[in-house]
């Protein structure tokens, strides 16, 4: 009797718990969501020309200084990119540089100082947010064969590859003819006065060139031009002169006023130009010496203004602009004879 009462509890119980179960319905449905594929966006933090190799300071010239969109093979175009996707900073792949429409050079995380102090923030964006952003470092070295007007534009890949191309893009000119047109005002090599009669100290053998020379910047792609003169002695091709005492007139020797060079020259290009009450000495040509934006195969700036104006500045001819250049020379004592063969040098070395 006892066993049975027992096994009757169990029962009940089991009927309670049956009951309960019972008294619940239960369904189920799908869930889902979809944040979608959002574009990401690129912002230029910095961008810069430069050399970039230890035997150079950063910069294109020793001054930084360029004023169009044209570049040489080997010079380089530093972009520093944020790139803001809303999916979050693990849909961002990779940053391309697409130039003349080609894909040409695969960015780099920024870990290089070339990015210090462009990252932390980018005007459009606010602060960096590492979670939604990546930063990158693009270089792009101009190559031999690229030529002519060519658009340069950044781009975005995100995890399934597809491309998101930056607002901002340039147009280069990429390796540039370098030209110039050197003419003189009356088609003929310079020339100068004759010596004055009775003509006795410095002052009173100076003359002035009866003509002058006329250049202009016709290179490609908007170069602009750092300008420089240099000449040669003039030597008496018959050998029958005296001047003091060979037959070349040395352009150099410090025959003029004050100890002056014999030959100097001035020159002018709109608000550029050397003082009418200063002559620059002219310096013989020498292909040794090579050329540099303070003197250019033995010749000196021209224009050459005073100190009020930055050196860098001084003798910039624009592209399509014109300069030009006059003479003086002073004849030594004794001086017979005609010194027809001389040459007066132009160059023009890209800013």
């Amino acid at each position: 009797m006892k066993i049975l009462a027992g096994i009757v509890s169990v029962m009940a119980l089991l009927a309670v718990s049956g009951f309960v179960l019972a008294d619940v319905a239960t369904g189920e449905v799908g869930a889902g969501a979809q944040p979608g594929d959002q574009v990401p966006k690129l912002c230029i933090s910095h961008r810069d020309v430069i050399i970039g190799d230890d035997a150079n300071p950063p910069g294109i010239n020793p001054f930084d200084y360029r004023t169009s969109l044209y570049a040489f093979t080997g010079e380089q175009i530093s972009y520093v990119v944020i790139v803001r996707d809303p999916n979050g900073a693990l849909d961002t792949g990779f940053v391309k540089a697409i130039v003349g429409g080609q894909e040409e050079v695969l960015a780099n995380p920024c870990t290089t100082a070339l990015c210090d102090g462009y990252t932390a923030s980018c005007d459009g964006m606010g602060k960096f947010n590492p979670l939604t952003d990546k930063a990158f470092h693009v270089l792009i070295s101009v190559e031999p064969q690229w030529y002519g007007d060519t658009k340069v534009v950044l781009s975005a890949y995100n995890s399934m590859n597809q491309a998101t191309e930056a607002t901002h893009n340039e147009n280069w000119f990429f390796n540039p003819a370098i030209s110039i047109s050197v003419t003189t005002s009356d088609g003929m090599p310079i020339h100068f006065e004759q010596m004055p009669y009775g003509a006795d100290t410095p002052e009173e053998r100076t003359v002035h060139s009866l003509n002058k020379i006329k250049v202009k910047n016709t290179a490609e792609g908007g170069v602009n031009m750092w300008m420089f003169v240099g000449g040669t002695d003039l030597y008496d091709p018959t050998g029958a002169s005296k001047c003091p005492d060979t037959n070349y007139i040395g352009i150099e020797k410090p025959y003029g006023v004050g100890g002056a060079h014999t030959m100097q020259y001035r020159g002018w290009s709109g608000t550029q130009w050397t003082s009418w009450d200063g002559w620059n000495d002219m310096w013989k040509y020498d292909q040794n010496q090579g050329c540099t934006i303070a003197k250019c195969y033995g010749a000196t700036a021209v224009p050459y203004g005073d100190a009020s104006t930055p050196e860098y500045l001084q003798n910039v001819l624009t592209n399509q602009g014109t300069l030009e250049i006059e003479f003086k020379l002073t004849y030594p004592m004794p001086c017979i004879g005609t010194f027809s063969q001389g040459t007066i040098y132009v160059f023009g070395k890209a800013v």
